[in-house]
This record gives C-alpha cells, structure tokens and sequence, in this order.
C-alpha cells in the first residue's frame, strides 16, 4: 500500500509510532493519555439522580466579583483608544506586573519589582512555558505524590521522566529525595526541575513547613536542580497565611513560582504568571510566542486591582471557603467516618479522603456516579495511575453550592455502603 492510499487514521497512527516524543515514553504515558478526561465522571455510567459534584475545583459561582468585573469592562471599553482591543507584547500588561510586585513584597517578604514577573494565559500556561524552556525529553522531574493531575500531564507532554516522592504533613520527603537522587546519578541521570504545590496542595490539602522548606532549598543548592512552586491556592488560607515563602527564603535564586487569579477571582480570565529572576523571565519569553495575551481581560483585571476590588473579594472567599470545608469535613464524619479518613486542611479547595475496609477509589468513583455524585478518584493524582486499585479520592467543595453539600455527601455515603456491601455499579 503507497501513502497516498492510506486513511488518515493509517496516517497519523504511523506518524505517532514514528514520532521522536515516543522514544522517551513508556506505557505510563500511553495509560495516562488513554484515561480520557482526567476530571469527567465514568461515561458508561447513567446517573439516578441530576449530578451534584464534588470534583470541580473552582470558584463558587454565586460568589464571583461580577459587578466589579462589569465595571471595570465598562471602564476599558469607555476608552477612545484601543489599548484594550489589540496584540499585547513583552511580559504582559504592565499595570498587572506592578501590582503583583507590590503584593509579593507586601504579603510574602520579597524584593521584586515588576521585571521579576511574565503574565501568561493561566498557569497552566505558565507551567508548560517553563518545561518547554527547560526540560528535553528523557529529563527527569520530581513530583510531590500525590500531586495536580493537569501538570502531570504538562510533564509528559514534554517528555519527560517523572519520579514521584512521598509527602508526609510536612510536605515532600526531603531525605527520600536525596536517596533518589543519588541512585539517579548511578544510572547517569539527574533531576533537573522539582514541582511541588508548598501552600494548601491539590489535592492533599497539605502545606510544606518552613523547615521542610529550608531543607529543600539546601539540597537544590546541593545537586543544582530548580524549584518549581505552584502557588495557585496561597491566598486561600482560613485563618492564617503560608508562612516562608520558597522564592523569599532562597532570595530569588533558583525557584520559579507561578501564580494565578483563576482561584481567586475566575478562571476565565485566563491571567497567570511566573514570579522568577529577570534573566530566568528572559529565557522563557524566548520561548513564548503567542501574540499577545487577552489585552481585554488583562485591561479589565488591571482596573478591577486599581479599583482595590481584589483584597475584599478574597477576604469574602475565605470565610465562605472555610464555611464549606468544616460544613463538609462534619458531614464526612458524620455519615462516612467508619468508610473514610481525612485531615482538615488549612486553606484551598480540597479535602483528601482515604478510603477504608478495602474500597476502592475506582468502584466508588463509579457508583457514586451513579448515585448522582460526581467525584475524582485519586489514581488520578500519581503519575503511573498505579492506584487504580487504591484507596484515595479527591473531593473539591468550592464550586459546590452550599444546600448541596449535604445531599451530595448523603450520595457519597450511600455509594461507599453500596461498594462495601458488594453492589458496586
């Protein structure tokens, strides 16, 4: 059979064998990429009742700034000019970068200015603009485990080689990274890039502690890796804010930390960030070529900040976020303390449960389905999806309004007895 005879199905199979990408994954990376929507309920199962979830990890939707944000539009598009209608070039809207500089110094002890910062489309983005800069496929980068399913999947698109290293309430195993290092070098590999959520992490709620943190800069100074601290949920604490700041204790050397306003303002407004040294900003904006981010967007979030909407905003979200987790953690204990055990976290969006009594995520993801409660089984959450058969999953109460949380966590119950009793869906 001559090329031009193929089908394009024949065609792309054959470029994807083909392909360089393929010589440095292994069957983890095809499982992972064949597991289909990461945050989708099982679509071989009909739910009994309309879907409540308790998998979205978002901002309430009742609670969004939208007469602010209106305002502020309303102030863009009252220009005569079109500042906020056309390509946007450089590290991003400098009114945005300003601000943040200002905050950072402010609220976390550093001493950045406005060149310390490169706006991108969510950090998301931003995650994967850093990787594409630094990592070749074969590259190895450590994951706290569990970590955020999206950026594992950023890791893989690159290539590269994820090693996983347990966490404990203090955060990631400093000691075990250190033994994994050293057998990586045996085998002529190193770690070049360390991810790690340091503040209310998706999805097991934990914070690193300053010590832990000390420790982890010592040993990237040590073995010259950098750090990688997704600080999405840092300004979601209930009570008091992270304490040490990774970027504020090495003094700007070495971590590259990337921030959002998705949790704390919309995720559709699609502005993130990368806080980092200029010359480490420098490189990657050689890389990013996007024309520009969403000029209305940022225009609208630049007077929203002007305006001094952001800090009571977030002040609101904090205290309905902390209503949710203890109305939520109550009734796990309520009516799943002998199925499943969990600690309170301090901030974020996430409670983190294991499940008891031989459960498994996957069966209980399923029934619940069925039931009318979407969850996220936490093999989700370990990059060779080797918990399949484990006993985590991830439950996300922001998103959820609050006269749900009880009928969805009822649900819940009701799956976890079902699989317990045999009469999983």
């Amino acid at each position: 059979m001559n090329r031009s005879s193929k089908n394009p199905k024949d065609l792309l199979r054959e470029f994807w064998q083909k392909d360089q990408y393929v010589q440095y994954t292994n069957a983890i990376t095809q499982k992972r990429l064949g597991a289909g929507n990461l945050w989708a309920p099982p679509d071989d199962i009909v739910p009994r009742n309309p879907l409540l979830y308790l998998s979205v990890g978002i901002p309430d939707s009742d609670w969004l700034p939208r007469a602010e944000l209106n305002q502020s539009l309303r102030r863009v598009m009252s220009r005569k000019d079109d500042a906020g209608l056309r390509y946007g070039f450089g590290k991003g809207y400098y009114p945005i970068r300003k601000f943040l500089a200002e905050k950072y110094n402010r609220e976390k002890g550093l001493d950045a200015t406005e060149e310390w910062f490169l706006l991108t489309n969510g950090s998301t983005v931003a995650i994967d603009l850093i990787v594409r800069a630094l990592i070749n496929p074969g590259d190895v980068i450590v994951t706290e485990t569990p970590t955020y399913m999206g950026s594992l999947s950023n890791f893989l698109g690159v290539g590269a080689e994820i090693c996983p290293i347990p966490m404990d309430q203090s955060g990631l195993k400093v000691e075990e990274l250190a033994r994994k290092i050293k057998s990586l070098k045996e085998t002529g590999k190193r770690v070049k890039l360390v991810y790690v959520i340091s503040a209310f992490q998706n999805p097991s709620g934990l914070s690193m502690s300053t010590q832990r943190k000390k420790e982890l800069l010592k040993l990237a100074a040590d073995e010259k890796f950098l750090i990688l601290d997704d600080d999405a949920y840092g300004d979601l604490y209930y009570d008091a804010p992270p304490k040490a700041n990774l970027a504020a204790l090495s003094g700007g050397a070495g971590v590259l930390t990337v921030g959002t306003f998705s949790k704390t303002v919309a995720t559709g407004l699609r502005i993130g960030w990368v806080h980092a040294h200029p010359d480490a900003l420098n490189l990657f904006s050689r890389v990013k070529f996007d024309m520009g981010q969403n000029q209305m967007a940022l225009h609208m979030m630049g007077r929203f900040l002007d305006g001094g909407h952001l800090e009571p905003h977030v002040n609101r979200m904090r205290l309905l976020y902390k209503k949710k987790m203890k109305l939520a953690a109550d009734l796990m204990k309520t009516y799943l303390s002998d199925l499943v055990s969990f600690e309170r976290p301090a901030g974020g969006f996430y409670l983190w449960l294991k499940l008891k009594k031989g459960l498994t995520a996957k069966a209980v993801w399923r029934t619940a389905t069925q039931e009318g409660v979407s969850v996220n089984p936490g093999y989700m959450s370990f990059p060779d999806l080797n918990q399949e058969k484990g006993e985590y999953l991830r439950i996300a109460y922001s998103w959820t309004p609050m006269n749900q949380l009880k009928e969805a966590v009822l649900r819940l119950a009701r799956a976890c007895r079902r699989v317990a009793e045999g009469d999983s869906a």
